[in-house]
């Protein structure tokens, strides 16, 4: 276990400085390359940046008719992966009502591309030139990723105030970053995983001083929230847990309570809370 941590820190840190020094410069991309159809409710449209990396988002078909802004969540990939692994969760999450930008880094594990991309929907929602002016809530934003992804998400939040909260699946942060985190957190792990361990992910959760929960998908695996896989149940966690603190449900948020929907679902065991 210790050796495959290691190995994904490895190549997230041979990959950060040109990473750096490319996404802190990027400027604005205001027309977007390709606006394509996800599902019924969801639009992608891709972004080249001409840099490195560059960005995506999916976000409701609605938000071009309507007057309203809309709360955003930024995206980790797993190590090797780029968005095309996250489709089907990531337009659930859109479908919810977000604006959710994901990005082609494959190794994002210090979090600098998933706070750049906070930057860069911001600055896409200032500039009237965009198809996102007025369209971002900037003062609600929250963070996501899977594997180093998660580990990104832990760490943008340290980065980047403008974030809210964290859906760390299967982040394989250590728990010196968990334990600086601010920001309320979801620790998702799964069962039978034998890329991050449960017991890794718990150990984040121990060592996180601020609110947070902890819960393992039965005999769940470590590619499941990907496409092809078995997405739908983190989806559906993963909204509940944006509407809780993007949207200031209170019904979303009495889930993640002791007692509440989570404890209670059969697909999940293990679930512990505190800081609620």
């Amino acid at each position: 276990m210790k050796r495959r941590i290691a190995s994904i820190m490895a190549a997230a840190i041979m990959a950060t400085s040109a990473l750096a020094a490319n996404v802190s410069t990027a400027n604005a991309a205001y027309k977007p390359i390709s606006i394509t159809s996800v599902s019924s409710t969801v639009n992608l449209a891709k972004f080249d940046d001409g840099l490195l990396i560059d960005h995506v988002v999916y976000y409701p078909k609605d938000m071009t008719t309507s007057n309203k802004k809309y709360p955003v969540v930024v995206w980790g990939n797993g190590t090797f992966a780029t968005w095309r692994s996250y489709t089907e969760l990531l337009s659930k999450i859109a479908e919810g009502g977000y604006i959710v930008v994901a990005n082609t880094d494959r190794y994002c594990g210090t979090g600098v591309t998933e706070s750049a991309s906070v930057d860069f929907i911001i600055k896409e929602g200032k500039d009237s030139n965009s198809m996102f002016y007025n369209k971002v809530d900037a003062e609600h934003v929250g963070a996501g990723g899977h594997s180093q992804g998660g580990m990104s998400a832990v760490n943008a939040s340290r980065q980047n105030t403008a974030i809210d909260c964290v859906f760390d699946v299967q982040g394989c942060q250590f728990q010196s970053e968990a334990s600086q985190l601010k920001v309320p957190t979801f620790f998702v792990t799964a069962t039978q995983d034998d890329i991050v361990s449960s017991s890794w992910v718990k150990n984040s959760y121990n060592a996180c001083n601020t609110s947070c929960v902890y819960a393992s998908v039965k005999n769940g695996k470590h590619l499941d929230p990907c496409d092809n896989h078995a997405p739908a149940v983190f989806a559906e966690y993963a909204v509940k847990w944006f509407d809780a603190f993007l949207k200031n449900d209170k019904n979303a948020k009495a889930a993640f309570l002791k007692g509440g929907k989570l404890s209670k679902d059969s697909r999940w065991v293990d679930y512990a809370s505190k800081n609620f």
